[in-house]
């Protein structure tokens, strides 16, 4: 009689039919499979590789977020709005009677049960008098955009401002080499220099205007690390979908992603570059944590990536590249963009992980 797999084993045939049964089917987060590992290369930086031969439908990682913000139309209408406990981070329903915060500071803001409300409650104090002095102005005159970025990087600090106080390591004791916390966030590739010269007189302005340490926010960080941390932010956060983004070849009919319900940013899943032809395909589990498939057959040594945005959306080779480089600042020389090229074609490719 065969012995019963172990952990390690069980992990390892977790397929992607099992994720769809649930939160128990998912090993405990943060989680990385045994068989991938980092790397750095030139010109692209970190990457995601296969240490060993991985099978299509085998859970590659699962990660928690670091911030995590709501991303709706109408709050007040929505059954998408997310309940702000990063512990929680689960869609509300208008009829399950979510809680708004009590000092109105923004309707975004709910929680799904006065549990979720109590163990947030230190995290939003953080950020909600920045919330009642800065939301609408923000909005008014810089676009749900900015203050969507603005609103993330608080809560990127109100994390860090936890981590410091309660000084929690945040190491992935399944993958020692793939760091969490505050550390990873620090190490995420973007910089002043991987942006326009405009596009940083632009993060400055917002940062001395609305970012500073002072009583509406306190922190200990300078006006330029807070427009580095931007430049990581703005290169590194994932668009939060219902459906998956990676599906390659693209199916017939085409499904997209549906509508974006949130953002975040992951510690871990940030390392993986982006290819037009993926082999790993990411979407967010009910709780907001970020689940990486593989999508095929993956070989040792082989580099693991997903795709920066919906491959329903954008089909042909100028519409890709000419996303990515405006957009993201590289051009992509996958496998595929490469043999769509015309012959004559030079690539050069600069491919950084920025996800849409």
């Amino acid at each position: 009689m065969n012995s019963p797999p172990s952990t390690v084993e069980t992990r390892l045939l977790a397929t992607a039919e099992q994720l769809a049964g649930g939160n128990n089917s998912l090993p405990p987060a943060p989680w990385v499979h045994p068989h991938l590992e980092q790397g750095v290369v030139p010109v692209k930086g970190r990457q995601l590789r296969a240490s060993h031969a991985i099978r299509k439908g085998e859970l590659l990682l699962v990660d928690v977020p670091y911030a995590v913000i709501p991303v709706v139309d109408d709050p007040a209408s929505s059954d998408s709005l997310l309940c702000s406990s990063p512990a929680c981070s689960r869609p509300t329903q208008r009829s399950s009677g979510r809680i708004a915060c009590p000092k109105h500071c923004i309707a975004d803001v709910v929680w799904c049960s006065p549990a979720c409300q109590e163990f947030d409650e230190v995290r939003h104090r953080f950020e909600c008098t920045w919330l009642q002095r800065y939301a609408t102005p923000v909005r008014a005159k810089w676009g749900e955009y900015d203050f969507g970025m603005l609103w993330l990087i608080v809560r990127i600090l109100a994390s860090r401002q936890g981590e410091l106080h309660h000084a929690v390591g945040h190491v992935d004791q399944t993958n020692p080499r793939f760091q969490g916390g505050w550390d990873a966030i620090q190490a995420f590739c973007g910089s002043t220099e991987s942006w326009s010269h405009a596009q940083i007189r632009s993060w400055t302005a917002l940062v001395k205007k609305y970012l500073r340490s002072g009583p509406a926010l306190l922190h200990d960080l300078t006006a330029d690390e807070i427009v580095a941390l931007i430049c990581r932010e703005e290169a590194n956060s994932f668009g939060l979908y219902p459906r998956e983004t990676g599906v390659f070849p693209v199916p017939e009919p085409a499904v997209d992603r549906g509508d974006q319900y949130g953002a975040a940013v992951y510690p871990r899943a940030a390392i993986a570059n982006h290819s037009c032809c993926p082999n790993i395909m990411h979407k967010p589990d009910h709780q907001g944590r970020m689940v990486f498939t593989a999508s095929r057959d993956i070989a040792a040594g082989e580099e693991c990536c997903i795709s920066y945005f919906d491959l329903t959306k954008r089909v042909d080779l100028k519409s890709r590249r000419d996303h990515l480089q405006g957009l993201f600042r590289f051009v992509c020389g996958c496998d595929r963009c490469t043999a769509e090229e015309p012959s004559d074609a030079e690539s050069d490719w600069v491919g950084l992980p920025f996800v849409e």
